[in-house]
């Protein structure tokens, strides 16, 4: 397995009750002791994982979180994220610290970009309002952006404009969630349970507008087989790979690509599917709830055939150019030096946390090049490098 990140789920506990949480079952008082986790951190590194990723419950309610994130930048991890609902980060002195310690990318979790259904799908008024002023900290101080959304019956036709709100909030990275039916999610399946059928013909929306965007890159899809995605097969989990070991609180260690697998069941018709190799099949508790004809809707099939033909707009600068992580980076480093030359540019993408993708010059001048096309950039050659302005 190729090592890219060891995930560390530092406890249970959450200081909200998500109806859709798959660890609604998981004891609240598990805990992984702080020093078995810096030693972990210590062993990862050594292991030669590239990235660390702090998770839970709610890892912000872990008063040792900034010492772990310390130590991980400590022993050389350059990528460190914190997947969280970010309520804790409507605290700025809280977000700060963080980032001083090293935290340079943040995941969050929102349902809707309406108040009050988010609210009602952690189970906790007000939750939205904090979770938000976390994301606005943190986009302030200039982290990486990442947002998940668990598709249910109460969100999934008001995804489009949720993804363009959050957009606007300078999210460029989504992961879109089909959910897992354990836990809360199970109890409470009745009420906000959606078909398979009808989340993939709404994530073929949202990939259609990404695609348009050219963001095609920075959304991906779990839990929804990758033939129900039309022509965005690779965006579905399966097609790519975690990469990830993920250590729980109770000592376990699990291969996230593994696991997922052992969770999903195949249907006969699967058999003869070009995809099959790259597919891990549908969640085995979904058919507890949902018939097999639910997987398949006259609607999605439609859509399978014709999705992905959007024209794919040339942006020119102003209003509704939304930007990739590495294309925010390469926007602060001309606000900070412009013009800059490539190697220059390198240079000062270390002291920026959005940047954690770009390892050579290669990736500067693909940077730039959709950076030109979007209108926000120019470039000369000159002296036989590129030097970059912002216009």
């Amino acid at each position: 397995m190729s090592k890219d990140c060891y995930e560390i789920v530092t406890n249970y506990n959450c200081d909200l009750c998500c109806r859709f949480c798959s660890q609604g079952d998981f004891d609240p008082a598990l805990f992984k002791p702080f020093k078995t986790a810096i030693a972990e951190i210590y062993k990862a590194k050594k292991m030669g994982y590239k990235r660390l990723g702090f998770s839970g419950g709610e890892t912000l309610l872990r008063p040792e979180l900034p010492k772990l994130i310390s130590a991980a930048k400590h022993v050389g991890f350059k990528f460190i994220r914190l997947q969280t609902n970010a309520i804790r980060l409507a605290d700025m002195a809280l977000a700060e610290e963080l980032v001083r310690a090293g935290l340079t990318f943040c995941k969050f979790t929102f349902l809707s970009r309406k108040e009050t259904v988010h609210d009602r799908l952690t189970g906790k008024k007000g939750s939205f309002i904090h979770s938000l002023a976390g994301l606005k900290n943190m986009r302030t101080l200039k982290t990486g952006l990442g947002v998940n959304i668990l598709i249910n019956r109460i969100n999934c036709r008001d995804l489009i404009p949720t993804l363009d709100f959050f957009l606007k909030q300078g999210v460029s990275s989504f992961v879109l969630i089909y959910p897992i039916y354990e836990g809360n999610m199970a109890k409470n399946a009745a009420e906000i349970g959606v078909s398979l059928g009808l989340a993939a013909s709404m994530a073929i929306k949202a990939l259609d507008r990404f695609k348009a965007l050219s963001l095609i890159r920075e959304i991906k899809v779990l839990n929804i087989p990758p033939c129900l995605l039309g022509p965005y097969t690779d965006r579905a989990a399966g097609s790519y790979k975690f990469n990830t070991v993920v250590s729980t609180p109770g000592g376990e260690h699990w291969d996230l690509d593994e696991s997922m697998k052992r969770e999903k069941v195949r249907l006969k018709e699967c058999r003869a599917c070009r995809l099959h190799k790259h597919c891990f099949g549908i969640d085995k508790r979904y058919f507890e709830f949902f018939p097999v004809s639910s997987v398949y809707t006259a609607k999605s099939t439609k859509r399978r055939q014709k999705s992905g033909q959007d024209k794919i707009h040339t942006h020119r600068g102003g209003a509704g150019v939304y930007l990739s992580s590495m294309e925010k980076c390469f926007m602060e480093i001309l606000k900070i030096e412009n013009p800059v030359y490539t190697s220059r540019a390198l240079e000062l993408a270390k002291g920026l946390p959005l940047c954690h993708d770009c390892r050579d010059g290669a990736g500067v001048i693909s940077t730039g090049q959709i950076l030109i096309k979007k209108g926000l950039i120019s470039r000369k050659f000159k002296g036989g490098k590129y030097l970059w302005f912002m216009r």
